[in-house]
């Protein structure tokens, strides 16, 4: 199995460092937040607020402010704003998701296998509803010998513009919130490239519906915890951190196998995971993970 090359010590290192901003910040990351401790008291909002926005949680931190006691030291003004970002973000992936709708229909319709990866995905099948997980564009995975097809039926639905890399489409709305939306099709996950790998993660695909409408493929979940923990091991980011948290309690007991077969990135990115969540995240990396389903305990 082809898989990246063993992290350094220095990649389980996320931005922010120590301090009580990286504390609330791993507050957000943490999905148990009936469990977990309340957000620091002792941050300043507006550090909080900006550690949020820079590491692309601030729609989680406006669910969890917003969804606090009635007697929270927020103002008026700013439970306004905190509810108008979420509000818009709510929008901005109800776009995305029926943009990935209609391409998943025009694929499978061809018969080309495809899964919906990383932030869409996250959001449709470990969030809350309401569009708490940012994302910049329509993440695709399919098969290498797909890959040119896939590009064919994205040029018929709009997808002419080029964006940032060779396999990245892009086209325009004419929504004032979400002018253009941009569709990244990879032939790889995070922890192999191997095409027979791809393959076989691609017939074990899983439904999910999110706020209701129409399912999306997306990664079976021993799938998409290899695949986030190897991304994390190469580039440790708070939102992969939050994702991986979650999956890591909903993985199905089977995650074992998925360990045995890419142990080296798996472990470095749980490194990461226990580092920074050590209480949700025992060290070292179990053979097997459970734990609550979608709903973010109710936060």
């Amino acid at each position: 199995m082809n898989a990246p090359a063993t992290p350094t010590a220095a990649t389980l290192q996320l931005p922010a460092g120590p301090g009580p901003a990286a504390a609330a910040l791993r507050w957000l990351c943490d999905p148990r937040p009936a469990t977990s401790p309340p957000a620091p008291a002792s941050v300043p909002l507006g550090a909080v607020l900006e550690a949020a926005i820079d590491a692309k949680l601030i729609c989680l931190l406006a669910h969890r402010l917003l969804a606090g006691p009635p007697d929270a030291a927020l103002s008026r003004p700013m439970r306004s704003v905190l509810g108008q970002i979420v509000r818009a973000n709510t929008l901005r992936t109800q776009l995305h998701r029926g943009e990935a709708v209609r391409i998943v229909r025009a694929l499978t319709g061809r018969g080309v296998p495809v899964a919906v990866l990383n932030g869409l995905a996250y959001d449709t099948a470990l969030y809350p509803p309401g569009g708490l997980r940012q994302f910049t564009d329509i993440d695709l995975l399919v098969d290498a010998a797909n890959r040119d097809a896939a590009l064919d039926v994205l040029a018929e639905l709009g997808f002419t513009q080029p964006g940032r890399s060779a396999h990245t489409r892009q086209r325009s709305t004419g929504d004032a919130l979400t002018p253009t939306v941009s569709i990244d099709i990879t032939t790889g996950l995070g922890h192999t490239t191997d095409p027979a790998d791809v393959r076989a993660a691609l017939a074990r695909t899983e439904a999910a519906d999110g706020d209701g409408g129409e399912a999306l493929p997306v990664l079976a979940r021993a799938d998409a915890l290899a695949h986030a923990l190897a991304r994390l091991a190469a580039r440790a980011r708070w939102s992969g951190l939050a994702d991986a948290a979650r999956l890591a309690l909903a993985a199905p007991d089977s995650f074992g196998e998925a360990v045995a077969a890419v142990a080296e990135p798996l472990s470095a990115g749980w490194a990461v995971l226990h580092s920074h969540l050590p209480d949700l995240v025992p060290g070292p990396l179990p053979v097997a993970c459970g734990g609550p389903d979608r709903e973010e305990v109710a936060g």
